[in-house]
């Protein structure tokens, strides 16, 4: 019989072969039996996997975050690095892991958990839904040469302090729903993570960009990507304070123009492109929905949302197939001192699944948007302008790859 469990170091090597076969990679394990342990890499704690005996079938990351929503730090789940063996393939035992890990991830108090899919349809089954979406731009360099502002650009290498990138970031997710906290991991790990490319040996960069004042207002991590006989800038991250940081950053442009032919970004969506040139039949963009979150905890998640201006009340109805915990009626009641959220028996105003519960409590869309969806699992019964108030759109982006 199969066993569901998280692993121990000692069994990692068995995860790190399994990604190699399902990812279709190229690595000679041999070579790095006796080596240490990346001390940059996940813990052993953080993976599940399914064994049969001693041999791992499956598995995933299970990545502790914290993650701000609507002004809050909670705790989320990032899952990555799913993956099953092709000679245990059509087994369930992805849907094994979930049917363990996300019980267990309410009861330690996790709000929310996010992942990149490769088939959205899968992971509904799951409870998770696109919750976030990406504006993939290309603009030729040419178009840029007009983005100057008065400051300076400073490199940032490995090993270098981190402090002024850490005060950026923090600024920028301070009102951005699902921005992962870099501060949250012990010995400063993500940022040495984020900064750990030579760019000599990478062709990586990575710029804090001042203001002329000497106020760090910004950030850029780009690279070199070859693609179709063109150089292209293909920005990693851009995080900024505010609009000038933003135009700032886009200033490094101004003095590339002659290694690349066109500046490539996966921006958030929350950002209009075609603010950064005068013709806008000159960018080309797409929306990649590359982002799925769920709802863990549905009474603490209603706890810390955002609420209206006011006094109000209503009552959410909600089906969760994976937590039951999470099922029920709950009587959401908001004013000046906070919210307060607890079960009742009282008439329901809403009535929807976990899949719209979770789009619309981040605010990846509004109540209004959601009605229009073709997807069932969405019921209005009453008190529809509180929820109108209640359920709104708000900024969005992952900002981490996992």
């Amino acid at each position: 019989m199969a066993e569901i469990r998280r692993l121990t170091p000692e069994e990692m090597p068995q995860f790190y072969r399994m990604h190699t076969i399902v990812y279709n990679m190229r690595r000679d394990h041999s070579k790095e039996e006796n080596q240490k342990a990346d001390p940059l890499s996940h813990p052993a704690h953080w993976a599940w996997g399914v064994f049969e005996g001693s041999k791992l079938l499956a598995g995933m990351y299970e990545i502790d975050y914290l993650m701000r929503f609507d002004g809050h730090n909670v705790k989320m789940s990032g899952i990555g690095g799913v993956g099953t063996l092709p000679e245990a393939r059509k087994g369930g035992h992805v849907r094994r892991i979930f049917e363990k890990l996300l019980p267990e991830a309410y009861e330690k108090g996790v709000a929310f958990s996010c992942l990149t899919p490769f088939s959205h349809d899968f992971y509904r089954k799951f409870g998770y839904e696109i919750s976030c979406a990406r504006r993939e731009i290309s603009i030729s360099m040419g178009e840029l040469q007009e983005i100057k502002l008065p400051g300076e650009f400073i490199p940032v290498l490995p090993g270098d302090d981190a402090a002024l990138l850490q005060e950026v970031h923090s600024a920028y997710i301070a009102n951005l729903n699902h921005g992962i906290c870099r501060d949250y991991w012990p010995d400063n790990r993500s940022w040495k993570n984020f900064t750990r490319e030579e760019p000599c040996a990478t062709g990586t960069f990575l710029y804090l960009w001042k203001d002329e004042t000497g106020k760090a207002r910004s950030y850029i991590k780009y690279k070199d990507v070859y693609q179709d006989g063109e150089h292209n800038m293909s920005v990693i991250e851009l995080a900024f304070i505010d609009k000038n940081g933003l135009f700032g950053a886009m200033g490094i442009t101004g003095g590339l123009s002659a290694q690349f032919e066109n500046f490539k970004w996966a921006m958030p969506a929350f950002i209009d492109p075609f603010d950064f040139t005068g013709d806008a039949w000159s960018i080309e963009q797409k929306i990649d929905p590359r982002d799925m979150s769920r709802v863990v905890n549905i009474k603490a998640a209603l706890e810390l949302m955002r609420r209206p201006a006011g006094e109000g009340e209503y009552v959410i109805e909600v089906e969760d197939d994976n937590i039951k915990a999470n099922n029920g009626k709950y009587l959401v009641e908001f004013g000046r001192e906070g919210t307060r959220v607890s079960f009742t028996g009282k008439n329901t105003h809403l009535h929807c699944d976990i899949l719209t519960l979770s789009q619309l409590v981040t605010g990846y869309r509004s109540l209004e948007n959601a009605m229009y969806s073709r997807q069932s699992g969405l019921e209005v019964y009453g008190n529809a302008e509180t929820l109108k108030a209640v359920f709104t759109a708000r900024p969005q982006h992952i900002t981490e790859y996992f």
